[in-house]
């Protein structure tokens, strides 16, 4: 998280390059935010484990355990699931909170996502302190006047930093400027859809939301485009990439009932419901520990490799299977017109399989370089024009041939905005 690189001159003929450090947190505010997010944190348990045992020994209907008990479940089994999803997932956003606390607290960023990563993942999303479906917080919790506050303003806080966030990240600085006020307006809408009831839900999904979503999309865009030094740039690669991976998830149960069978809908929408909750729980525990590795580790791992890999053999999974799921329909279809039979038999199915392991490599290559060419088009010129160079160097004997190559090929690769090159002559140095 460092901020953008400068050039000084030092002398003439040299330059350095330094990069801004990042964003600091410094004596009474470090310890104060340190004392903070252990209070916090040590609360929202505390608050969890309250609720907890209230809102999973409900009784369900009694249609519901009837359909339970046909699928040999009872409803302990269900609330004991439901228990161990809840402190599962609160337990992956604790520890990835608690890591970079403990690594990075006195960064900024860094110290706005330990909170975040604790108020939304253990109090607006996967904890037990409000109802997000029922907009209720616990009985237990709402009996007495200032923990009911309290819990309020945590669940508050959830929501608000989730989305101010991308107003920050990855620098922990509000780019463009004008995102601080629409912070301000975040803050301030999610404090009136808890605390005034009369707010009409409808402009919280239908029109607020998607605004400040659009809003964030934009400020990441133009940080991108703009502001962010490559390792900054890496570091949204990150949390791109998750939120795309969270998408597809959705999507792809969205559009197919491979997650769900009919079966298990027509006999219990309890058990579908729990399906549907464990799919989108799994899912959104991807949130911290990507973000972890995108503040701690983003250099650890190359995303742009990892991007990579995941567009060609996901499109090479998608297309395999189409073509699979064409062979085999044609060839017993084909089968039923020459035969009279419905059906081909195992011919198709062994046909289809070796057609489609055949297909496996060459459409692989072909995957990669269309991707290589079309997304990475810098890096796919990189490997040809080093490569080339490489088989040249060998045949160039002339001095100044071998500098115009060189210099040739800095530019075409990294596309630097100045090209220096040093030359040694009786001990003094040229510029070129």
């Amino acid at each position: 998280m460092h901020q953008s690189a400068k050039t000084i001159n030092t002398s003439p003929g040299r330059e350095v390059s330094t990069i801004n450090p990042p964003m600091q947190v410094r004596g009474g505010w470090l310890l104060l935010a340190r004392v903070g997010w252990i209070a916090v944190t040590l609360t929202i348990i505390a608050l969890n484990a309250i609720a907890m045992p209230t809102i999973y020994t409900h009784t369900l209907p009694p249609g519901e355990v009837a359909n339970l008990r046909q699928l040999g479940l009872s409803s302990a089994v269900y609330n004991g699931i439901e228990i161990t999803e809840s402190i599962l997932y609160m337990l992956v956003y604790l520890a990835t909170a608690a890591v970079i606390f403990f690594r990075r607290s006195d960064e900024r960023m860094a110290l706005f996502c330990a909170f975040m990563l604790v108020v939304f993942g253990c109090a607006s999303t996967g904890g037990n302190l409000y109802d997000i479906s029922a907009g209720t917080v616990p009985a237990v919790l709402a009996a007495n006047p200032l923990v009911h506050l309290v819990t309020l303003l945590f669940v508050v806080a959830g929501q608000a930093m989730s989305i101010i966030f991308f107003y920050l990240f990855p620098s922990g600085r509000f780019v463009p400027r004008w995102t601080r006020w629409i912070s301000l307006i975040v803050l301030a809408f999610w404090l009136a859809t808890f605390f005034v009831p009369t707010l009409p839900a409808g402009v919280a999904g239908g029109t607020v939301i998607p605004t400040f979503i659009v809003t964030a999309g934009i400020a990441q865009v133009y940080r991108y485009q703009r502001i962010s030094t490559p390792k900054e740039r890496q570091q949204t690669k990150w949390i791109v990439f998750c939120f795309a991976v969270i998408t597809a998830v959705f999507v792809a149960f969205g559009l197919s009932g491979v997650f769900v069978p009919d079966s298990v809908k027509r006999a219990s929408p309890v058990i579908g419901n729990l399906v549907i909750g464990s799919i989108l729980l799994f899912s959104l525990m991807l949130i911290p520990i990507f973000i972890t590795i995108a503040i701690l580790r983003a250099r650890l791992w190359d995303i742009d490799t990892i991007i990579n890999k995941t567009l060609v053999y996901g499109s090479l999974t998608v297309l395999l299977a189409g073509v699979y799921a064409v062979l085999v329909v044609g060839l017993e279809s084909l089968a039923g017109i020459t035969t009279g039979r419905v059906a081909g038999g195992p011919l198709a199915l062994v046909i289809s399989t070796l057609a489609t392991a055949a297909l496996i490599q060459p459409v692989r290559r072909r995957l990669q370089t269309l991707i290589d060419r079309r997304f990475y088009r810098r890096k796919y010129n990189a490997e040809k024009t080093l490569a080339a160079f490489s088989a040249t160097l060998r045949n160039r004997v002339n001095l100044n041939d071998v500098r115009t190559q060189l210099l040739a090929m800095v530019q075409e690769t990294m596309e630097p905005e100045h090209i220096s090159l040093w030359l040694s002559q009786r001990g003094q140095r040229e510029p070129e």
